[in-house]
């Protein structure tokens, strides 16, 4: 019996190390433009509804170059257009605001913990710049699952985006 759970202690530890993937790899896996499929927050009663500022049917992109930088960029896709884009009324400079987020910097991985960190240099929020934005991350049928329990919204008790890799 004791020579029985040997042999399946060293096959467990052979097997978390062949399944387990390097920094390297990771990044080759993440490295390109990926767009938005959907975001979801799950709220304290148990149901579920989209982000609310990019609503149902948000729109977005996130790029990581394989030079350790990321942009993402978010929009609500209903905002309305612009009769002057040179001369933009503070009405609808107000509303393309209103419904579109956007940020860019270096990212790191932390393959132990499974999370992507974004650091933001540049943000459409400028509260948003110089912080760091954890992104606790799975691959499910080729896609990018970001999701992880939510601390600073009220009624929110967790968060969910999802990307598709762009081809």
């Amino acid at each position: 019996m004791k020579r029985v759970s040997s042999v399946l202690a060293g096959f467990l530890v052979c097997s978390s190390s062949v399944f387990a993937q390097t920094e390297s790899e990771i990044r080759d896996r993440i490295v390109g433009t990926w767009r938005l499929v959907s975001t979801e927050e799950t709220m304290k009663d148990g149901t579920k509804r989209p982000y609310q500022l990019e609503g149902p049917k948000g729109k977005g992109f996130l790029m990581y170059a394989r030079d350790g930088y990321m942009c993402a960029n978010l929009i609500k896709p209903n905002r309305p257009t612009w009769i002057d884009s040179d001369r933009p009324t503070t009405e609808e400079k107000v509303a393309a605001s209103d419904g579109s987020f956007a940020y860019c910097g270096r990212y790191e991985i932390d393959v132990k913990q499974k999370q992507i960190i974004h650091l933001p240099e540049v943000a459409t929020d400028m509260g948003f710049a110089g912080s760091r934005q954890v992104r606790p991350y799975k691959f499910e049928n080729g896609r990018l699952v970001f999701s992880d329990v939510e601390t600073h919204k009220p009624g929110v008790v967790r968060w969910k985006i999802v990307w598709e890799k762009v081809r």
